[in-house]
């Protein structure tokens, strides 16, 4: 493993705890080249208490960059499947969750005892000499030259820094508190000190195989107050937990403590209770081999460091264990340590002052409390949701997340990409494979965030506005100059190619629970308001604000299910034709409302139809992510040249755009009195085309502005959007977003984001011949040779998208 040049010898940090924290901080310091010692309260560095741990990704990746990760895995069988039942032993789901999580991480799941972890932690440490068992620290004192670790056996050891890493009763962190109050050094100190509560008690174990409890599975039963967790790690061994509810909440130090002797209290009540559809939780009490009862403290302290000490891990940051997040986020507040660390020690020479030692471990405690603050209330949720501890957790825990997908992976996946890492290390080869969320952690950058997004996209609602103030069409049809027939062509147009795009962004993976879901709501309201313009810059908007570039970053995330690629068109065109239909053949006049229930009737029968066909999301969304895309393509393709099609019928030239301009300034005039009444209908009619237009121009800005900033597309935005421009001004405002919304997926599938669209291929597109031809024709008024090249030059757009995605 490759290490940086050596630091001075003469900066030390005392690590108080061998513990997982601890071991990882000394085996940083090691590859840094920081003199470190490391003093442990036991005898021994393993001790067997009968804990486990969960290696997540999070975690992994920095043991994967100290040279650990493998011998990790030496004992391991990481589970595939997720199984919640309740205390009867029904199933409530089953999913293979464990395993797209390991393909969206690069990482699987990894259980082994916590003392597996600590041998493995220990002997990749060089230094033995440096960890020092039976060394319980119970004083410390620091000045401005350094601080002094105390033991019971009177030893004591001076160093720069003191890390405590000590567990959840930290000596050092009350020593810290100590300190402080000696000069007032810390603000509500007071509060601090009574962070900690408990509202839950775990028994927790380790049992040898159980028959009837499959390998490579996670079991979950929930219920009123309590709740199992059952890991079945290698070799059939079952690592367990029993969580309760306490009578009341306890802080220290009136904390319950439990002997040995408490257990079969403890127990017996959850004897004949479920932990898998077949198995009672007796078998595993029969086959433990060691089990402890604690307290679940729960705690998240706002003072991390004062002078020269500074605190890590359980000592800090307390959590539940319900989402396996304790043991990993020890590894990454010492990876963060010691990035901290690393940058003192450059920046002075490994000779820093107090201030500057006060600077550096205050910005580390500021860097980690809020994604600390998060994870510990993510984890006091889980608790409390898998115990009911009231009539929501219930209703969410059996009806809301068995039907949410993958929505849990989603959580995990969103936590973890935020994740540190060691700077001064490479990073590891598994954690940048194509597509997981640390290769695409990179899409959300700076000022991406949910204010900066609605800021950003502000005029799509200044245009839904503007729209609605231009007023409705006027009921009783259309007025005059052959306005009826060219304006229901333009509106099917504009609804046909649009409603492929938004029933394909409503079934797509990476858009559930997302305002791109309720698209019907927003066209169906579009439709019966009267154009289009009213509700689609609003649909525009949110879209833009809560679908960002990072939720497309992972492959399965992109994918849209097969079955409901493959019947998209079906759906679209069926629904048309039924609505025609309806409209020619029902007696009324063509302008009716048949076509505002289009949307309605597209959606639902692209349900019906998708239920006849095989749902194979299970294997694709890990293995064949791509297998949508022939689909979607054809789809996109159908849109934009069906749309184009019927703009120039409707007699649609580039010059149309300029006379919608001229209209939407007359209808200005009309609400302020100054229009002629038999004029107003196509002028409104112009105007809403326009805002349409626009908002549509501007949509596709703001994504390609995203490609473009996270390094997926490398054309100068100006070309981009001038070839956008274009293209709208050539087939109609509805033809162009379909080729857009394709050629972004396309881009965002054309792997790293070095693999881009670059102005060459821009260019080539634009000065294609056929680009040229339909041009030259299209404002010559040829539609119908302009439109048959359009379709050609249409498909051999797609080919060319089709191209840049190098997955099958």
């Amino acid at each position: 493993m490759a290490a940086n040049t050596p630091q001075k010898k003469d900066f030390r940090v005392i690590i108080v705890g061998g513990s997982v924290a601890g071991l990882t901080l000394a085996l940083s310091f090691e590859r840094l080249g920081i003199d470190y010692v490391v003093l442990e309260a036991h005898r021994q560095i393993d001790p067997q208490v009968g804990a486990s741990i969960g290696i997540f990704s999070n975690g992994a990746r920095i043991l994967d960059q100290l040279g650990v990760y493998d011998n990790i895995l030496e004992y391991v069988d990481p589970p595939t499947w997720n199984e919640m039942l309740t205390d009867q032993g029904r199933l409530v789901q089953r999913s293979d969750s464990l395993r797209l999580m390991h393909a969206c991480t690069g990482y699987p799941v990894a259980f082994l005892e916590r003392r597996q972890a600590l041998q493995v932690l220990y002997s990749h440490v060089q230094n033995k000499n440096r960890v020092l068992t039976g060394k319980k620290v119970v004083a410390v004192d620091q000045d401005k030259g350094g601080v002094t670790a105390i033991c019971e056996d009177g030893s004591s050891f001076t160093g720069d820094i003191l890390a405590g890493a000590d567990g959840v009763h930290s000596r050092i962190r009350q020593e810290m508190w100590q300190h402080a109050e000696a000069t007032n050094g810390l603000k509500r100190l007071a509060t601090d000190k009574k962070a900690m509560s408990a509202d839950y008690r775990c028994l927790f174990g380790i049992s040898s195989p159980i028959p009837g409890l499959e390998e490579k599975t996670i079991y979950r039963t929930f219920n009123k107050n309590w709740s199992f967790l059952v890991v079945i790690g290698k070799d059939g061994q079952c690592f367990w937990f029993v969580f309760e509810k306490l009578d009341s909440t306890y802080r220290p130090p009136n904390m319950p403590r439990y002997k040995e002797s408490h257990h079969a209290d403890f127990i017996a009540p959850f004897l004949g209770r479920y932990v898998s559809q077949t198995v009672t939780f007796e078998a595993l009490w029969k086959r433990k081999k060691v089990a402890t009862l604690t307290p679940l403290e729960e705690s998240h302290h706002s003072h991390w460091t004062y002078d020269r000490i500074v605190c890590l891990g359980d000592s800090i940051h307390k959590m539940t264990p319900n989402i396996g997040q304790g043991g990993n986020w020890a590894i990454e507040s010492a990876a963060a340590l010691s990035n901290t660390i690393q940058d003192l020690v450059k920046q002075t020479d490994g000779q820093p002052t107090l201030d500057q030692v006060r600077k550096a471990l205050y910005a580390y405690q500021e860097g980690r409390k809020p994604r600390t603050k998060d994870v510990c209330e993510m984890a006091g949720f889980a608790t409390r949701l898998e115990a009911f501890e009231n009539p929501m957790h219930r209703i969410m825990s059996l009806y809301v997340v068995p039907y949410a997908g993958d929505m849990l992976v989603d959580v995990h996946c969103q936590s973890v990409s935020g994740a540190p890492q060691l700077n001064f290390l490479p990073q590891p080869e598994r954690s940048m494979v194509e597509g997981t969320v640390f290769q695409t952690s990179q899409y959300a950058g700076d000022g991406d965030g949910f204010a900066w997004r609605a800021l950003r996209a502000l005029p799509l609602l200044l245009v839904c506005a503007s729209a609605y103030h231009a007023g409705r069409l006027p009921s009783g049809g259309y007025h005059g100059r052959g306005e009826s027939e060219a304006a229901i062509l333009i509106d099917i147009g504009n609804l046909v190619a649009l409603q492929i795009i938004g029933m394909a962004e409503m079934v797509r993976r990476g858009n559930s629970f997302s305002w791109a879901a309720a698209w019907p709501v927003f066209v169906t309201m579009g439709q019966w308001k009267g154009p289009l313009a009213y509700m689609m810059p609003a649909y525009f908007f949110l879209h833009y604000v809560q679908i960002i570039p990072g939720r497309y970053g992972a492959p399965y995330n992109r994918h849209v299910p097969v079955h409901y690629a493959k019947t998209l068109l079906p759906a679209v065109v069926v629904s048309s034709v039924l609505m025609t239909a309806l409209s020619l053949f029902g007696g009324q006049e063509p302008n009716d409302d048949s076509w505002t229930w289009q949307p309605l009737v597209a959606v639902l029968l692209h349900r019906v139809l998708a239920s006849c066909l095989p749902d194979t999301t299970e294997v694709d969304r890990i293995d064949n992510h791509g297998r949508d895309k022939k689909y979607l393509y054809l789809a996109y393709g159908f849109g934009g040249v069906f749309s184009a099609a019927l703009y120039f019928s409707a007699g649609w030239t580039p010059i149309s755009a300029t006379t919608c301009v001229s209209d939407c300034l007359q209808v200005w005039k009309g609400l302020q009195g100054q229009g002629q009444p038999e004029e107003k209908c196509w002028q409104v009619i112009g105007f809403h085309q326009l805002a349409l237009m626009g908002s549509g121009l501007f949509w596709q800005f703001l994504h390609f502005r995203d490609l473009r900033r996270i390094g997926r597309l490398k054309t100068n935005l100006l070309v981009v959007m001038g070839a956008v421009l274009g293209m709208t001004l050539a087939f109609g405002p509805a033809a162009d977003p379909t080729s857009a919304e394709a050629s972004a997926i396309a881009t965002l599938k054309a792997g790293r984001p070095g693999d881009s669209i670059n102005h060459t291929d821009w260019g080539n597109l634009m000065q294609d011949p056929i680009v040229v031809s339909i041009e030259t024709k299209a404002q010559g008024g040829d539609a119908v040779k302009g439109t048959w090249q359009m379709a050609t030059w249409q498909a051999c757009q797609w080919r060319s998208l089709r191209d840049l995605d190098p997955s099958p």
